[in-house]
């Protein structure tokens, strides 16, 4: 986590924004947190923790992560945000739930291959790709029946 850490001070720095101890408080906290998240709910989060933070702050920070590379932001089809640390692993694509709000992570080697395809045939240089599938998961469609 410290390797992060210092990469996003030097992020910042290059950037001509400060290091501050909110940030830091923010900053652990997302990096330490597995699973997908809103801005409100880190805010709740870190405030159910006594961390001294506004919101504005974490919105602010949240934006700045992500610039960085170091935190993925992903719109759902309801407008809202979700965010995500940018963990060691293979890049991931998202199956999104329109009642309840569920992400399922999933890799597809043919749609790597798919789109690498699509980008050579059209002569595109390709720098990255998100991919969101929405509809309904399969707990919600149980549900209803």
């Amino acid at each position: 986590m410290n390797k992060k850490i210092d990469q996003f001070k030097s992020f910042l720095k290059n950037n001509n924004s400060l290091w501050s101890s909110e940030r830091e408080q923010i900053t652990r906290f997302v990096l330490s947190n597995p699973d997908h998240f809103s801005a409100d709910d880190l805010y709740l989060q870190l405030k159910q923790k006594e961390y001294t933070v506004s919101r504005a702050t974490v919105y602010r920070t949240l934006d700045l992560l992500v610039k960085s590379g170091l935190v993925v932001k992903t719109q759902l089809e309801s407008g809202a945000y979700l965010y995500e640390h940018v963990k060691d692993l293979a890049h991931h694509d998202h199956l999104i739930c329109n009642k309840c709000g569920k992400i399922i992570e999933f890799h597809s080697d043919g749609i790597e291959s798919l789109q690498e395809q699509i980008a050579k045939e059209n002569k595109f240089h390709m720098t990255g790709h998100s991919l969101r599938i929405y509809g309904i998961c399969r707990e919600c469609r149980e549900e209803k029946n």
